[in-house]
């Protein structure tokens, strides 16, 4: 029974470490997903070049698909298509957006002034892991802790509840760590990859 025991602890163990990944790499963004989308972007951005008459309705939608949302302005888009790894760059962006802003007047992503701090994101990140640790141990704990508690093996069932329910809170405080890393990277690697920047009023900066 100590090995059967032994055994469930390392499975429920890989077991959250293999969500933390999984949620990760959907975060960060699949392979598949980013052919897809480098596909749809290379066809959208050779229509721009090429029909340089495009209705500018139709030029919005094909940013917003682009971005994969429309809560963005295109000014936003533009700018985070002229990085280098742009596709890495927008996803960044759209993935951590609550805690990072274009800001025009400079042309720079920054963080918004809540997480300008490092401490501030620090803590953060920190509280998010153990409350990921606590809420993936409370999923798995009926299987954890029948044998320790002396309780029936029937108890286990309750893992039904219990994965669900302390599941949500573990996975979306992962998401809030994911989202803190990829904005810290996206401020700290932005790297202008054209020469030339459109601004708000149409003209072109030199970057």
């Amino acid at each position: 029974m100590e090995v059967e025991y032994i055994v469930k602890t390392i499975l429920a163990l890989a077991a959250i470490a293999g969500m933390a990944k999984i949620i990760y790499e959907f975060s960060a963004g699949g392979k598949l997903r980013l052919r897809e989308e480098y596909r749809f972007a290379k066809e959208f951005l050779n229509e721009l070049s090429s029909n340089p008459q495009l209705h500018h309705l139709a030029v919005e939608r094909g940013y917003y698909a682009l971005a994969g949302t429309s809560s963005m302005k295109v000014s936003e888009i533009k700018y985070l298509v002229s990085l280098s790894d742009a596709d890495r760059r927008l996803k960044d962006y759209v993935l951590a957006r609550k805690y990072v802003e274009v800001k025009e007047k400079n042309h720079r992503i920054e963080f918004r002034d809540k997480y300008k701090s490092p401490f501030s994101r620090l803590w953060r990140k920190i509280v998010s892991i153990i409350v990921y640790m606590i809420g993936a141990f409370l999923s798995f704990s009926p299987l954890l802790m029948v044998k320790p508690l002396g309780l029936e093996p029937r108890y286990m069932l309750t893992v039904i509840v219990t994965l669900p329910c302390f599941g949500f809170f573990a996975v979306d405080s992962l998401r809030i760590f994911v989202k803190i890393v990829r904005g810290e990277v996206l401020v700290n690697e932005q790297r202008e990859h054209a020469p030339l920047i459109i601004v708000k009023d149409g003209h072109k900066k030199t970057g």
